[in-house]
């Protein structure tokens, strides 16, 4: 089920439910973000017609787990995000080349909800995915987790150049 009809509305709007399954990751396959579900998303939606389009509303719920992107130690993202948007029947930016959320297609309006659940799960991600706000991430030089403790590699000083710079003190 990847386009809802919206033909038959009641002017008070329907809500739906839709949950992430195997044909949603399929979907979501295609663009390459590297995670796995440690719960099935969930997304509570209503859908209101309006004279100019809909006005869509709802939440999406789950956990994600994805790797640190300092030291690349799992880390699970709580997915909750309330959205609100509404879809213009008639498309404002004819030059938009994303995947459309609303089409006509036989006669009636369909909404892309595999489209509107990415969108959504998306905005939800923090822009940093870390397993702790104090990670080390990772040593350049030998890729030791430096959170389990040092490595053994040799510290370097920098350009002896800027040495001047390391006595700086800013107040």
């Amino acid at each position: 089920m990847q386009w809802l009809n919206l033909s038959n509305l009641p002017p008070e709007g329907r809500e739906f439910e839709l949950s992430s399954s195997n044909e949603w990751l399929d979907f979501v396959r295609q663009f390459g973000l590297k995670f796995k579900l440690a719960m099935p998303l969930e997304m509570i939606f209503t859908v209101l017609p309006q004279r100019k389009g809909f006005l869509v509303h709802g939440q999406l719920k789950g956990k994600a787990i994805f790797e640190c992107d300092r030291c690349l130690e799992p880390v699970e993202i709580e997915v909750e995000i309330r959205f609100d948007f509404f879809e213009e029947k008639e498309p404002t930016d004819p030059e938009n080349l994303g995947e459309p959320l609303l089409r006509y297609h036989d006669g009636h309006f369909e909404l892309n909800v595999f489209q509107v659940m990415w969108e959504q799960f998306l905005l939800s991600l923090p822009e940093k995915r870390l397993c702790s706000p104090e990670c080390k991430g990772l040593c350049p030089k030998c890729g030791k987790n430096l959170n389990a403790g040092p490595c053994a590699c040799e510290q370097s000083q920098g350009d002896p150049r800027l040495a001047i710079f390391r006595q700086l003190k800013i107040n």
